[in-house]
């Protein structure tokens, strides 16, 4: 339970009763933890998944070695290996919230302790025209279209899916309890913001740009989450971006790849600096309504 209401979402986690200085270390642990069990149960889902569709876990694991030129994410196995092996982070933080009780698992969603759906709708559709609609375009200007279909029905519904929770639980991680976590220890909200974007940058296998490009990413998301108070904004951001490029890569409309181009650095900052000005817009707008 809270001490007193707190309206900056990246301190917010030193105002619950029972707060100490590791009880973030503890969340994170078990944290881990948990996610190791749950990695257990995705390695076997894409066993079973490889064995009805004739690909073996082993070619998954080796195509990951190319980093984002040669990953799967498109066939039923690639997308359960690759995307649901990320996406079970959220149900491993839900668990470790149980065990280590100090804080409920909404309160790591927004300053209300409650994932706040309304904010979410309408951020995720303001987002359609913002985010979606120039990265489908600049995807079209780049000139990359193969027209090579990758997805089987299958794996499309499993990727943007799975898509969805991925994005999710990277959120509730990085902007959530690593921001928390950090603003706790830190007193500082920069700091914060800045500090759970180092490790976001880090599990992203792309070149020195790329990093940048991620690092950038993390920091504008973190904003994001400061400013609208919670994680329904950066939600909506990081589901549009990853969902789209994930269905225009799928459909050949576009080639992923691991090495990022200053322009795609560039054209990212700009659509969250965008984004971010339409949330500074918006969440005056939902306080209105909701007062």
């Amino acid at each position: 339970m809270k001490k007193n209401e707190c309206c900056n979402f990246v301190l917010a986690g030193r105002e619950y009763d029972g707060y100490r200085w590791f009880k973030p270390l503890q969340v994170i642990l078990v944290t881990a933890a948990f996610y190791a069990m749950l990695l257990g149960v995705v390695l076997l889902m894409a066993f079973f998944a490889g064995q009805m569709s004739g690909i073996s876990l082993g070619e998954i694991l080796y195509g990951n070695d190319g980093g984002y030129d040669t990953v799967d994410m498109y066939s039923p196995v690639g997308a359960i290996m690759n995307i649901g092996s990320i996406a079970v982070l959220l149900p491993a933080l839900f668990f470790a919230t149980l065990v280590v009780r100090y804080r409920s698992f909404g309160s790591y969603q927004s300053v209300k302790g409650k994932w706040r759906m309304r904010h979410f709708l309408i951020y995720f559709f303001i987002g359609l025209i913002v985010v979606a609609l120039p990265l489908i375009i600049n995807s079209f200007i780049k000139g990359e279209v193969t027209g090579k279909l990758h997805f089987t029905v299958a794996g499309f519904i499993l990727c943007v899916v799975l898509g969805f929770c991925q994005c999710s639980a990277e959120e509730h991680i990085f902007r959530g309890l690593l921001m928390q976590a950090f603003g706790g220890w830190t007193r500082i909200t920069i700091a914060a913001i800045i500090f759970q974007a180092i490790p976001f940058a880090i599990i992203h296998p792309y070149n020195i740009t790329g990093k940048i490009s991620v690092l950038i990413s993390g920091i504008l998301m973190g904003v994001m989450a400061y400013l609208g108070g919670g994680l329904e904004a950066s939600c909506a951001y990081h589901i549009l971006n990853n969902v789209t490029l994930y269905i225009i890569n799928g459909f050949g409309i576009q080639t992923v790849s691991t090495n990022l181009k200053i322009s795609d650095l560039v054209l990212d900052a700009l659509i969250q600096g965008v984004f971010i000005i339409l949330i500074v817009f918006l969440t005056g707008r939902i306080k209105e309504k909701d007062s």
